[in-house]
């Protein structure tokens, strides 16, 4: 019988989060594995690698308490227990495995094939052992490699150890031992985006009879056929790229068989899951009833007798970003966070690198362009900040384009940012749709989102990553843009060379924190119908009109404080009058006072820092702060408890001391602790690091 070939996509897990990876050093932070897993169950996924690259006893970290998915335990097997009951393909899992008995644990926890690399190098009995006892179906040997002058060497120790193997070689013998697979990883081609070492595949594949897997460089969606056509590999994998693009298992799986590759079609849509999850209601009731128990006799977490010390808190090197960030994030050996560490690369990407990418971007406009006038070339998501008029300066005016704009009102704007939106219309001479739920609805959302998730402007962060998606889809418009990708700005996400898209992943799990509109449905009397601005375009939608949501950042140099200068000498622009509470910048925020106030200073009770610190990280990064001069700034502003808090209770009828009580609830025991009947936690001082 025939074995169809297979795309494959590769999860890394570190401490129990997703991670990009870059040259198997580099390891940026994606989010939770349990969405992801669950999306690719959405795209009838041929098969999943997951692999654990975690080092010493660490265990998960999921960070936050105000995140929906969370799970009891610590160790990569807890993950994969949860990762099994939303997958529903076939799952090898590898990583840390030197016994039979981690075998067995692993199988009974879920995965279907485990894979071996560093213990099988240090043991090859150990694989022979484990292919006679669970079957050479079942065990996958993982070959990282890298380049020489000769060929390739093998690597172990997620590629940190050499060996004195060659890759070919030790395929050979892998095979030999028993192994059913072989996966191979090139280690030079590791995230950068310029596609397979077809030269390491097909050696290996001309080399060895059992099917090999390969992985490593894919960067485009046509770079997927090459390794079966040109490779002769049984298998196409990769990680990095399916967490940049919407459908992009969909894309890649037509990419190959566009090119003649016989896999399964296409699939959208789990016969065993829905879309948007389905939550366990008298568990989150119980819940929600737990933490205003919590709330009412003021037993909080933070304040309880603990029998270790919590995790220290460290700051980065280079800005002010704490370990605890809400923007998930690593440090490297020198304590520099990811945020910093893009930051770099972007600042020296060379003047002729973004006038490349600016020709990308006129290709992509060109692409999607309306020749006969019958719809708007694109929409353009705005909120009628300085961002807002940039984009739409660089495609309407430096483009000649003809955009839609669209913007989601959370009905919290300030004096200056509503006139700066309704500005937008005359200064561009430009169509634009205002998407505005009933204001009895975004009451019940700014309470429900409180005392969920400690976050009244749960509404706000969703509308704006939905609204714009919805109307493009209800025009038959392809191409929506938003300015820069925020967490790739703030945490360094992703790499500069990902061009990261919208994705629904990314809107459920950071935007949404989990909390799909399908969680609000009957509380406080929300319906579905209520609850409809909220709800983001069928897979089946977006893939028949091919909708892609882009972030002007990946082709355009961006950089706000020269943004304000153009918006406010072209286009009169205004800056706040007054300054904000909680941060020294007056040019953001200014379509919701409660971004840079309440929901900030809620970010600080959770986290212990907020708003100063975001800006001033990104000054410091731009060249225009000291690390010494943030630090006051941030002591300065991250404590203070703003006016705007007033304006929020009368809003949604809430008393003061009931607001800090609830908000009490998600102080984090890692920041936070009790001294003397008053909330205490470290500062921040030019030592720190």
């Amino acid at each position: 019988m025939t074995v169809r070939p297979r795309l494959i996509p590769v999860l890394l897990l570190k401490h129990g989060m997703i991670v990009r990876s870059q040259l198997f050093k580099v390891h940026q932070v994606i989010g939770n594995p349990m969405s992801t897993v669950q999306r690719f169950s959405d795209w009838n996924v041929d098969e999943l690698i997951v692999l654990d690259i975690s080092r010493g006893a660490a265990g998960h970290d999921l960070r936050r308490d105000d995140l929906q998915q969370q799970y009891l335990g610590d160790t990569a097997l807890d993950v994969l227990r949860e990762i099994a009951k939303v997958c529903f393909m076939p799952l090898t899992f590898g990583g840390r495995i030197r016994t039979v008995a981690d075998i067995e644990q692993r199988l009974a926890a879920g995965a279907d094939k485990i894979t071996l690399n560093t213990s099988a190098l240090g043991e090859p009995a150990f694989l022979q052992q484990a292919a006679r006892r669970f079957g050479s179906q079942c065990i996958v040997a993982s070959i990282d490699a890298r380049r020489t002058d000769t060929g390739w060497q093998v690597f172990g120790d997620g590629g940190r150890q050499a060996t004195d193997w060659d890759v070919v070689s030790w395929a050979q013998q892998v095979e030999a031992l028993g192994a059913g697979e072989i996966f191979l990883n090139s280690i030079d081609q590791d995230g950068s985006g310029q596609g397979y070492d077809l030269e390491l595949v097909q050696a290996v594949t001309a080399a060895v009879s059992i099917p090999v897997i390969a992985c490593g460089g894919v960067g485009r969606y046509d770079h997927f056929p090459t390794a079966i056509l040109a490779g002769n590999a049984a298998a196409a994998a990769a990680a990095n790229i399916f967490h940049f693009f919407e459908l992009s298992y969909s894309h890649a799986k037509q990419a190959c068989l566009t090119a003649g590759i016989p896999m399964r079609p296409v699939g959208l849509g789990s016969q065993f899951l829905r879309r948007e999850p389905e939550y366990d209601r008298p568990y989150e009731d119980a819940r929600i009833a737990k933490r205003l128990h919590q709330a009412e006799t003021e037993s909080y977490v933070a304040a309880q007798p603990r029998a270790t010390a919590p995790a220290a808190i460290r700051w980065c090197t280079a800005c002010v970003y704490p370990s605890i960030s809400a923007a998930p994030m690593e440090f490297d050996d020198q304590g520099v966070c990811t945020g910093c560490q893009m930051a770099k690369v972007k600042a020296q990407i060379p003047a002729q690198e973004w006038e490349r990418r600016r020709e990308l971007l006129r290709d992509l406009l060109e692409q999607y362009r309306c020749r006969d006038g019958s719809r708007h070339d694109m929409v353009v998501a705005v909120s009628g900040g300085k961002d807002s008029y940039f984009q739409v300066h660089v495609l309407k005016e430096e483009f000649g384009l003809n955009p839609l704009l669209v913007t989601y009102d959370g009905n919290n704007w300030t004096d200056v940012g509503w006139r700066n939106m309704v500005r937008m219309r005359e200064a561009f001479g430009v169509d634009h749709i205002l998407v505005r739920p009933s204001v009895t609805t975004l009451k019940k959302l700014n309470r429900l989102g409180f005392t969920v998730m400690g976050d009244m402007n749960w509404h706000a962060h969703v509308g704006i990553m939905t609204a714009p998606m919805q109307v493009a889809t209800q025009h038959r418009i392809p191409l929506v843009f938003y300015g820069e990708h925020g967490y790739l700005d703030l945490c360094g996400q992703f790499s500069m060379d990902d061009f990261p898209e919208v994705t629904y992943r990314d809107r459920l799990e950071h935007f949404a924190r989990g909390y799909e509109w399908t969680y609000f449905v009957d509380r406080e009397g929300l319906t579905a119908q209520d609850l409809s601005p909220w709800k983001y375009p069928t897979d089946e939608a977006m893939l028949a009109l091919d909708l892609r949501g882009i972030f002007l950042g990946n082709y355009i140099y961006w950089e706000a404080n020269e943004h304000i200068k153009l918006v406010t000498e072209r286009y009169g622009f205004e800056v706040s009058h007054e300054p904000f509470d909680r941060t020294y910048r007056t040019m953001s925020n200014l379509d919701d006072m409660h971004e840079n106030g309440v929901h900030d200073y809620l970010k600080y009770i959770k986290f212990g820092y907020g708003r100063a610190t975001d800006h001033t990280c990104k000054d410091i990064r731009a060249g225009l702060m000291s690390r010494e001069k943030a630090i006051e700034l941030v002591n300065h502003y991250d404590p203070i408890k703003p006016r705007d808090l007033h304006r929020w209770l009368t809003y949604v009828g809430m008393t003061e001391p009931e607001f800090d009580r609830i908000a009490d609830t998600f102080r984090d025991p890692r920041v936070w602790r009790m001294e003397a009947g008053a909330w205490a936690k470290d500062g921040l001082s030019v030592t720190d690091s």
